[in-house]
């Protein structure tokens, strides 16, 4: 074919494909007019632009599927093909604007599969270039290990630039979980690890909008990897062609219609809150192996419509909508003798009622105000439901973290054994909660109220599990904010847990000292309005704590100056109590608490011989035997 045979070609198409789809037949019929040649060229572009979308969503791996345009090989490339280093082995996918191959590296350098795809000859148009080359550029920014790498890049002999990426040999997510049968709380740990890689493309500012079981790919290893970002949207950028022609030809918007959120169905602008939502409908399918509407997207309009205007149905009632239906496999029982398909049904229905009916619903809200905010908030309620905690997607009630608290608590550490049997005593008393007189409901939030204190004192006291003592402290806290125990206990609880996490999280670390000094700065404020109003021995004893406990957390959380300021209004006040009280133990072990805060303080201040001295102090107001070895 003639270059100029190809121009008069081009152009044709590309003057139909500004005409709306009930007119190109006229069209074409008087412009191609004694030419039958041009007419079968223009009509099979226009039907490989049809197909175009499934191009850039075929992931590069070795999947089989059926090839999406004829086999003529016209426009194609030959098995043996040079593309830079790389050398074209076998063609894994192919759709209306290119194809996947297989390649190795011809100069031998070293060996290594690589994925590799290409436009399509005779493809070139400006904005299907300019896609290609937008998603080059995006992956060229990502680098996490469950998001497919974009290894090299470059132009063909015949100008059209080529990707090389992983070659990654997988299997969808979807697929992958069916046939190893892994359970339930296996697959919320695979597709938290998704929801890891999403979190990840939305820092960098990018939106993938087209999640999609056949867009993750899961090793051997079990790690899943998220492919594909061909029609994904750079938030930094202005409008692009891509979304223009969306806004005004709605039949061309890309998107994959089982995943599409009602924004993406009504044209309107794409955000993160996009992809939360299409992660909602993976999630759905893992869980039930079904969309969350009930109908098939082989009905577009029919689709669409529920989509915008139907409520998605409950995990849980879909269980047991439709008998003829399978059910996931994790679901069934593995031994010898199969569990009947009807108990199978109510057990998995039971696993999915409350929590995850309300953590995917969430996900799958129509308005993107009323989504998780993110995919990190939206895999943080998954890990919550893991880890038997209370959900953000469902109603803070007290009987439901009443349920949640025994779930997690039903083995207790030896020290608090006996309270943790009080604790499950309440509870059972709650199952009752709505049967009960307004006295006997009082009196059972009493009691738990009692053996959540009482449990939370034998973890504070005895330093065990920190994070249980601070999860217990926040909940007696959440329930009466302005005591003021429970203000102590849960900004006690925050810095002890801070502590424990500071080598290995800095971060979660400074989040926990920022609210334990937030509570013990407002703790020192309110001691010392009463110390000035009444300078009792008692409220002096609270000033003195206040500065030490703010004074400690400022030192551990970077501001070692300011620390040590009321560390030492607090060494001075405790010197004063145990001169006039003749050196009292309870006195001493605060002032000794005080002398190894003062020590890691300067520590931090790099003043090592005065930390020295501190920790020398400290040593000297405790017995021998219970001297820290400093």
């Amino acid at each position: 074919m003639t270059p100029e045979r190809w121009a008069q070609i081009r152009r044709t198409f590309e003057d139909a494909l500004d005409r709306p789809p009930g007119d190109r037949g006229g069209y074409l019929g008087g412009v191609c007019a004694g030419d039958d040649e041009l007419r079968r060229e223009v009509e099979s572009l226009l039907q490989s632009h049809h197909q175009s979308e499934s191009f850039l969503s075929t992931p590069a791996v070795n999947l089989n599927q059926a090839l999406l345009s004829s086999d003529d090989g016209a426009g194609e490339y030959p098995p043996g093909y040079r593309v830079g280093p790389y050398q074209l082995e076998r063609r894994i996918g192919r759709g209306g604007m290119g194809s996947v191959w297989v390649a190795a590296r011809a100069d031998h350098e070293y060996e290594k599969k690589v994925a590799v795809k290409l436009v399509r000859r005779g493809m070139d148009s400006q904005e299907i270039l300019r896609r290609f080359r937008t998603e080059r550029q995006l992956l060229a920014g990502l680098d996490h290990p469950n998001i497919a790498r974009l290894i090299d890049g470059g132009s063909t002999p015949d100008g059209l630039p080529y990707l090389v990426m992983e070659y990654v040999e997988g299997t969808p997510i979807d697929r992958f979980c069916e046939s190893r049968k892994i359970s339930i709380s296996e697959r919320l740990k695979l597709f938290r690890a998704v929801c890891a890689a999403v979190q990840y493309a939305h820092q960098n500012l990018v939106v993938h909008r087209d999640i999609k079981a056949g867009n993750i790919l899961v090793t051997a290893a079990g790690a899943p990897k998220l492919l594909d970002f061909g029609i994904a949207k750079l938030l930094r950028t202005d409008l692009s062609t891509q979304e223009m022609l969306a806004q005004t030809r709605p039949d061309l918007r890309p998107m994959t219609l089982d995943y599409a959120s009602p924004e993406q169905v009504r044209g309107d602008p794409i955000t993160t809150a996009t992809d939360v939502y299409s992660l909602g409908v993976l999630l759905y399918k893992l869980l039930t192996g079904k969309t969350p509407y009930g109908v098939e997207s082989s009905n577009p309009s029919t689709f669409r419509h529920a989509i915008l205007e139907v409520e998605p149905r409950r995990l849980s009632a879909v269980i047991l909508s439709d008998f003829t239906d399978a059910i996931p496999q994790a679901t069934q029982k593995l031994e010898a003798v199969a569990e009947p398909l009807d108990k199978a049904r109510r057990r998995l229905k039971k696993k999915l009622s409350g929590d995850l009916d309300a953590i995917v619903l969430k996900a799958l809200a129509k308005d993107p105000l009323h989504r998780y905010v993110s995919a990190e908030q939206f895999s943080e309620d998954i890990r919550r439901y893991l880890d038997s905690r209370p959900v953000s997607a469902r109603s803070d009630t007290p009987g439901y973290r009443t349920a949640r608290f025994i779930r997690r608590n039903v083995v207790g550490t030896a020290a608090a054994a006996a309270v943790s049997v009080a604790l499950i005593a309440s509870a059972i008393g709650a199952v009752h909660y709505a049967r009960i007189t307004a006295q006997q409901r009082d009196q059972v939030e009493r009691n738990l109220e009692s053996a959540q204190r009482d449990l939370l004192a034998a973890y504070l006291q005895s330093g065990a599990n920190p994070a249980k003592a601070y999860e217990i402290a926040k909940a007696i806290y959440v329930r009466d904010p302005q005591q003021a125990e429970a203000q102590r206990d849960v900004a006690r609880a925050a810095a002890n847990l801070a502590d424990l996490v500071a080598a290995t999280d800095r971060g979660k670390a400074l989040g926990l000292y920022t609210e334990a000094l937030a509570i013990y700065s407002r703790t020192l404020e309110i001691a010392e309005k009463l110390y000035a109003s009444e300078p009792s021995e008692e409220n002096r004893r609270a000033v003195a704590s206040g500065n030490f406990h703010v004074g400690y957390v400022l030192a551990h959380n970077g501001a070692a100056q300011e620390g040590l300021v009321k560390l030492r209004k607090a060494q001075a006040i405790y010197e004063e109590l145990l001169a006039a009280h003749g050196g009292d133990a309870a006195t001493r072990n605060s002032l000794a608490a005080v002398y190894r805060a003062l020590g890691g303080a300067l520590q931090s201040a790099d003043r090592s011989n005065e930390a020295a001295d501190s920790y020398q102090h400290a040593r000297a107001l405790l017995p021998a035997e219970s001297a820290p070895d400093h």
